[in-house]
């Protein structure tokens, strides 16, 4: 039987992908970016290449949905294929959907992410593809586990764009291959992991090599003028990652947030000082409770700079369990101001019902009693601006998001949160509108503890709380002329 040896022009291949081609120890190859980068097709004329002029070719091509498949992975193999000429030498089939070259029956076979355990079909494949990532690490787990072959190495490509449901920390591709080394302005890492086995009594370290490549539209000089205007024209979050190819948070319509941008309402900021003090003392700290215990018991920390009229959320404390009660709560924040030495008054905001009395203690005492009774047990001066009602939630969020939008053109102030507020800046980032206006309380389940908690909505709450107590006079000026316009000119 006649082979093909297809041997591609170097510069066929874009250069900034042209080291895949090297031989090399990797397991993975996992490529992130912008959109527009050409890694898709690149990696599509990788293992075409591959296919025809191996000896033993399978490869699995995966996305997270199935029907995904064909207009994507599937279709951009062809398209190489027919570029090339030899589309003849293969057969496309549809169903099953798979690509096969006749002359020796090497194959490309197609698997979604729906069901996982339908992943461990793809036995005897020594490749696979996985596009656009797949959201379990359960999925990812089973296709390295799965994959095998006497006769080749073998490896994973991994190709994305670095977006992901809620905070990209939390994601496990993030935390499994990228927390250790990733940061914002880094494009590439060659690492390994390491894993411990047993065999026959005896523990031996297993590493798994892996590389990171990273590309954006700059890397592809055939990407349009148009689609560069497009991509330049990306503002915030889509900027970040469709653009700049980072990890960013996704967004994906419906925010009651809907003015809050990490671009413009982020930055690395420090606690303000007093001036003038001979002590060197800290501002006041404002802190703004939500006394849900599942996830956390929120506490948000804030200072107002009244000479700059801004406010500015400088820490976030999300006690979960075990320390999600008032009492555990409360020494989390005393803790932390110990660690800073903090000894200036603490004012207090936070949901009135929380000033309820409880049957669940002796002393019928409510949630804000116990937190503000561990305070003053330390001698801290608290005081209690917990007021005797809550701001509407659609009105106080129309009013924050004018805040956001126009900063001092609105209410005379601005609105800054500190960079490593991660778990505020997610809820701010992901909270979704209600169809009454208020915020969505969508609740999910622990799958270990098999409890049910809202997901989001706690730091934004907390937020409401304190900025509509502090600008008590702008929020209720904007209520009264307003009711909830845009636009509002504040005298």
């Amino acid at each position: 039987m006649n082979r093909i040896n297809l041997q591609l022009d170097p510069d066929d291949i874009l250069p900034a992908y042209r080291h895949l081609s090297e031989k090399n120890t990797n397991t993975i190859e996992f490529l992130y970016g912008g959109r527009d980068s050409g890694k898709s097709y690149t990696i599509a004329q990788l293992l075409v290449m591959e296919c025809v002029n191996t000896g033993y070719f399978r490869c699995a091509l995966i996305r997270e949905q199935f029907n995904t498949i064909k207009d994507s992975q599937w279709q951009q193999i062809k398209d190489v294929c027919e570029r090339w000429d030899i589309a003849g030498e293969f057969t496309f089939n549809k169903t099953p959907l798979e690509i096969v070259f006749n002359r020796n029956g090497n194959k490309f076979i197609c698997r979604g992410c729906e069901e996982p355990q339908q992943l461990k079909s793809i036995t005897g494949c020594n490749l696979a593809w996985i596009e656009e990532g797949v959201k379990e690490r359960e999925a990812f787990t089973i296709i390295l586990t799965t994959l095998r072959s006497n006769d080749s190495p073998v490896r994973v490509f991994y190709t994305f764009n670095p977006e992901c449901e809620g905070n990209y920390e939390n994601f496990w591709l993030y935390e499994d291959w990228f927390a250790d080394w990733w940061h914002p302005g880094c494009l590439g890492h060659s690492g390994k992991r390491t894993f411990n086995v047993w065999k026959a009594g005896v523990k031996k370290e297993v590493s798994i090599n892996f590389r990171v490549t990273h590309t954006t539209y700059h890397d592809n000089p055939y990407v349009t003028d148009e689609r560069i205007a497009l991509h330049e024209h990306n503002k915030g979050y889509y900027y970040t990652v469709y653009t700049l190819g980072m990890w960013g948070y996704k967004i994906t319509g419906g925010e009651f947030w809907t003015q809050f941008r990490a671009d413009k309402h982020t930055a690395d900021i420090e606690l303000l000082r007093m001036e003038d003090d001979e002590r060197n003392r800290f501002l006041p700290i404002h802190v703004s409770l939500d006394n849900n215990l599942n996830p956390y018991v929120t506490i948000a920390i804030w200072q107002v700079d009244m000479e700059e009229q801004t406010l500015r959320q400088y820490d976030e404390l999300p006690c979960r369990s075990p320390d999600n009660s008032a009492g555990k709560a409360a020494r989390k924040l005393i803790a932390w101001m110990r660690s800073i030495n903090y000894k200036n008054v603490i004012f207090l905001y936070g949901d009135s019902t929380a000033n309820a009395a409880t049957t669940n203690d002796y002393n019928n005492r409510s949630f804000f009693d116990k937190f503000i009774e561990e305070l003053e047990d330390e001698r801290y001066h608290v005081v209690n601006n917990v007021g005797s009602s809550n701001p509407r939630v659609q009105m106080s969020g129309e009013f924050i998001n004018e805040v956001m939008e126009n900063g001092p053109a609105a209410a005379g102030w601005s609105i800054i949160i500190n960079k490593k507020c991660a778990v505020s800046i997610e809820d701010y980032t992901m909270a979704k509108k209600d169809k009454d206006g208020s915020i969505l309380k969508k609740r999910v389940t622990n799958k270990e503890t098999g409890q049910t908690y809202e997901q989001y909505g706690h730091f934004s709450d907390a937020m409401r709380y304190f900025i509509c107590t502090v600008l008590q006079d702008e929020y209720e000026q904007y209520a009264d002329r307003g009711r909830g316009r845009r636009g509002v000119t504040y005298v």
